[in-house]
């Protein structure tokens, strides 16, 4: 499982007020951050605390993919490194293992002049423009969401989402307890399948419109023929997907539009004892936890 937090700057007042509260007043478990510094000299301070420890030097790329690998989210405080062209290239090296490393979300410590804007003349926040556009360029927003034109269309094909989170806790009940404890629970055909499913079937797009609403964003669907969008994916696919998976995709995008998994079955809900989240519920709550890429100016 990824490590949750990889901080940086901690040796520094900013990053050891941030690292104090997250243990302190939000109670971190120290075991789910990852403290760095470019010294191998501070790792018993750092352990002593319970923390993970890992060198993390801007000026050596090799530190930088070791220390972020399996990291979900990563504090990229400022380099302290008054010369812009040093510091863009330190930055550039940061950005670059977050990326080659899969790490999930960047929240880069920046500077606030010129406010929410890129107008500022001063001079120390040319350097944090730059590694604003290296951020956003390697980690971007989505212009748009895009699904194939399939018959019937996707806004009729459903499935009946159900959460992993409830998915694993009903079926830990159905081993604890048995079958016997639940008799409205039957077992259907002579497979003895017990269906575990969500409330209610939805649509990709009843899913993408729970996605903006969870990030406050409009991000449009934009609809391609099956062959153009297996190119486009491909072509733009950042975790090196291949066609070939876009393809088997495609396979199962049109199952879901013949209606696959639209059947909707209450087992789970009894399992649980409560209604379960539907899947536009689990996906905006996800949603309001889970951006691509988040920066912030202090």
């Amino acid at each position: 499982m990824p490590t949750q937090y990889l901080l940086t700057g901690l040796t520094g007042g900013l990053g050891a007020k941030v690292l104090a509260d997250m243990l302190n007043k939000h109670h971190i478990p120290a075991s789910n951050i990852i403290a760095t510094s470019r010294s191998e000299g501070n790792k018993a301070r750092f352990e002593s605390q319970g923390l993970q420890f890992r060198v993390a030097d801007y000026s050596r790329p090799g530190t930088l993919v070791a220390a972020f690998a399996n990291v979900k989210n990563l504090l990229f405080v400022s380099s302290s490194e008054r010369d812009d062209t040093k510091r863009n290239t330190q930055h550039t090296n940061v950005i670059e293992a977050a990326k080659a490393t899969g790490v999930k979300k960047v929240w880069y410590v920046s500077l606030a002049f010129g406010g929410f804007g890129n107008g500022s003349k001063i001079g120390h926040q040319q350097a944090h423009y730059q590694t604003e556009r290296m951020l956003q360029a390697e980690f971007p927003s989505s212009k748009s969401i895009l699904l194939p034109q399939l018959a019937p269309p996707d806004t009729e094909g459903k499935i009946a989402f159900a959460s992993r989170d409830e998915l694993g806790e009903g079926i830990a009940t159905l081993l604890a307890k048995g079958l016997e404890a639940f008799p409205s629970v039957k077992p259907q055909t002579e497979k003895n399948i017990v269906l575990l499913t969500g409330p209610r079937a939805e649509s990709l797009v009843d899913l993408t419109s729970a996605a903006n609403r969870g990030r406050g964003t409009s991000v449009p669907i934009q609809y391609l023929e099956p062959k153009e969008w297996i190119q486009a994916c491909a072509n733009d696919d950042g975790g090196g997907k291949r066609r070939g998976w876009y393809e088997a995709r495609l396979v199962f995008l049109q199952g879901i539009c013949n209606g696959d998994a639209q059947t909707v079955d209450p087992a789970l809900e009894t399992l649980l004892g409560r209604r379960p989240q539907t899947g536009a519920e689990a996906v905006e709550r996800m949603a309001r936890a889970e951006t691509v890429y988040t920066k912030h100016r202090s």
